[in-house]
């Protein structure tokens, strides 16, 4: 296949990130080689993909990376390949892509997905936002500008004791729901990039997406949802709620903080969700998801 391959030389804690790329490019017979720079990355890689012929585009990246070429590729016939660079790949870890094995097992397999783009306020979502507990250890990670789970994780200890009740109004189908909630999800995906899967049965092809409220009160309701998760089943919990829909209008009372694909947004009071149009072809391993 005609291929170009895009990677982000300053995602995630590899060091031998240069290695794979060698690697991955063996493999390929017809390619060209691009890597971000952090400059108009998104207008350059939409001029590549309108000037270019290219059937196949590999991306070597986080979810942020990833999103870009997604939002270039939307309604289009070009395949697209994650390969997990990032600290938290969540995307690709929702795909069955945790390694870059597994991307190139993927390749030769051809296994592929017609995936579900969400619209966040004109933005494209690929697998998860969220408002609240998540969103704030995100802003700060980003904040004190490290990379790597360990720093992720510092970053979520932190927050679990500062951690306190958002207010939120939410429209489905129309009716209304008034909820307080730690945090609330917006899931087109059923994993984070650390592998806690928090919306388990979800396929990212069907046309719909979760809306998944969480309100755990005190150490036992976390124990309990820790345990839910590690088990792929947070249903019967009573401080769980969860609908499924193809848009719905959220008003975030509270300014709750808020991240799309792992990326902070300023929190908007209100935020509107739908799953758009078009759709983006992408390579999967189903066997890693059983």
């Amino acid at each position: 296949q005609n291929a170009l391959f895009i990677y982000n030389p300053f995602s995630g804690d590899m060091p031998d990130k240069d290695d794979i790329i060698a690697s991955i490019c063996d493999h390929l017979s017809n390619y060209e080689l691009w890597k971000t720079t952090g400059e108009k990355d998104r207008e350059k890689i939409k001029k590549l993909v309108k000037d270019g012929d290219y059937e196949l585009i590999l991306v070597g990246g986080g979810d942020g990376t990833i999103k870009m070429v997604a939002e270039a590729l939307e309604g289009k016939k070009i395949k697209l390949l994650p390969i997990p660079f990032g600290s938290a790949n969540g995307l690709a870890t929702c795909l069955g892509l945790e390694t870059w094995e597994d991307s190139l097992a993927s390749l030769q397999a051809g296994s592929t997905i017609a995936m579900d783009l969400l619209d966040v306020n004109g933005q494209v979502s690929l697998h998860l936002a969220d408002f609240g507990l998540n969103a704030g250890m995100i802003k700060k990670f980003e904040e004190k500008d490290e990379r790597g789970m360990a720093s992720y994780f510092k970053s979520s200890l932190s927050s679990l004791f500062e951690i306190k009740p958002y207010s939120f109004k939410i429209g489905l189908a129309g009716r209304e729901e008034n909820v307080e909630a730690k945090m609330l999800i917006v899931a087109n995906g059923s994993k984070y990039g650390t592998g806690a899967t928090i919306n388990p049965g979800s396929r990212m092809d069907d046309g719909i997406f979760e809306i998944i409220v969480l309100n755990p009160n005190g150490f036992q309701d976390w124990l309990e949802l820790t345990y839910g998760v590690m088990r792929e089943d947070i249903s019967g919990l009573d401080f769980v709620q969860v609908w499924s829909t193809d848009q719905v209008e959220i008003v975030n009372l509270t300014r709750a903080p808020f991240h799309v694909d792992g990326e902070i947004v300023e929190p908007n009071e209100n935020v509107s969700i739908r799953v758009r149009e078009d759709k983006v072809k992408m390579y999967w391993n189903p066997d890693n998801l059983d």
